[in-house]
């Protein structure tokens, strides 16, 4: 009798099984164990008093400045309401008579309902103070800054632009576009506007090399660019394991605090691969409200997968394809047109949604390395739109890609795809 590896795969709030022939098995890629912080609250304290690149907090506040606090959004595992008191507390909000107002950095995602701001942020903080969503599509909401020496507009919330202190809490994770998450990325996307969104998120389209777990990417390098033309006085970068849990908390300037959580973060989440795999099973975990989050397991999938592979995501992706109406709208006009061909289109259309083109290209591209199966709650009329096929289970996707991939097929495993950044060793 054949000897099986059991794996359980996250997916939305449930577990899913698999079970792998042994002999078949490359590897499982889980986050690297590292236990999280007996005290976050503390942890907070202390990166607010020993910052990189910038003074201690509360030597930084003045009496009556009106101060923002940006915040990520339910796409994102945060647990910011575990800390945010420990951030008050150093603001010394009431002391300083402070107007202490919440931003959620939605970028272009839809805006977090009250009880995804109270998931965020706490009962008491959403009940004590304003938490407002970003709205990317509103001009009266932004203000204009120029341009970068790329020519991106840089259109930023207006909060943001007009107080005296401007703070971010984010996570330090890989990226499959800006290569990690957090820091200036709190601003662009998070707070910025729909055409300098769509322009930087364009250059992933022209770009000729991956982009996960690399900074020296064109879509960074402009994020960073933007925000040197944006106050940020604060940057709070949050390291978590696999657990949900702080693991560490880097705070200061906004680029020497985040590369230093990026030092922090990638034991934990870029991992070795030894080989290309014929297979890879991917959840895409913690990334699955939609698919525009769940792409990111087949982004990690790509850097690992043969030419003429397999690829089976288990992303439930209860919300569809986008959140964003006018980013669905996008990527059903261009469904069934080749990737490289998806820009001219794009163009011919008139279709202003650049970063909507730019998920479009990506699942074509991937679709022409690969045979994509999805695993998952979007109808058979979406996975039409994406150009996957539907697999009934993560076993039965399993099962069809060893009958095509043949007896000897490696099979690589990826437990939480919407975050691990694969690397393969050479």
């Amino acid at each position: 009798m054949e000897d099986h590896v059991n794996i359980a795969l996250p997916y939305g709030r449930e577990f899913v099984s698999l079970c792998v022939p042994r002999r078949n098995l490359l590897d499982v890629l889980e986050p690297g164990d590292a236990p999280g912080v007996e005290n976050p609250m503390e942890a907070m304290r202390c990166a607010l008093q020993h910052p990189i690149g910038r003074p201690p907090l509360r030597n930084m506040v003045r009496s009556g400045q009106k101060v923002v606090i940006l915040v990520d959004d339910n796409t994102r595992p945060t647990p910011a309401y575990q800390v945010l008191s420990a951030l008050l507390e150093e603001l010394q909000v009431e002391q300083n008579h402070l107007d202490v107002r919440f931003l959620v950095a939605t970028g272009t995602h839809r805006p977090m309902t009250g009880d995804e701001v109270v998931s965020k942020v706490g009962a008491d903080i959403a009940s004590r103070y304003s938490v407002i969503n970003h709205r990317w599509a509103d001009a009266d909401a932004l203000v204009d800054l120029g341009r970068t020496l790329n020519g991106t507009p840089i259109q930023v919330n207006r909060m943001v632009v007009e107080s005296d202190l401007v703070i971010t809490v984010g996570t330090t994770v890989p990226h499959c576009l800006a290569g990690w998450a957090g820091g200036a990325k709190m601003i662009q996307p998070g707070v910025s506007g729909e055409d300098t969104t769509n322009l930087t998120h364009a250059l992933s389209m022209m770009s000729p090399m991956p982009h996960l777990g690399r900074l020296d990417n064109p879509i960074r390098m402009e994020i960073e660019q933007i925000v040197q033309s944006v106050k940020l006085d604060m940057a709070i970068c949050c390291v978590l394991n696999q657990r949900g849990e702080f693991v560490h908390i880097v705070a200061g300037d906004s680029l020497a605090a985040h590369r230093r959580s990026v030092e922090l973060a990638t034991p934990i989440w870029v991992r070795p691969v030894q080989a290309l795999a014929d297979v890879v099973v991917v959840s895409s975990y913690p990334s699955d409200v939609d698919y525009w989050q769940g792409i990111k397991g087949l982004f990690a999938a790509e850097l690992i997968v043969k030419r003429g592979g397999d690829i089976i995501l288990a992303t439930p992706c209860p919300e569809g394809i986008a959140g964003t109406p006018e980013h669905e709208r996008t990527i059903s006009a261009l469904a069934g047109i080749p990737s490289r061909e998806m820009r001219m289109r794009a163009r011919q259309a008139g279709l202003r949604d650049l970063a909507g083109v730019n998920t479009a290209v990506v699942a074509a591209r991937i679709n022409e390395l690969a045979w994509v199966s999805v695993f998952t709650l979007m109808s058979d009329a979406q996975l039409a739109v994406l150009g996957h096929t539907r697999a009934v289970s993560v076993q039965e996707g399993l099962c069809r890609a060893l009958s095509r991939q043949g007896p000897d097929a490696r099979v690589l495993v990826i437990t939480h795809g919407g975050d691990i950044c694969p690397a393969l060793s050479v």
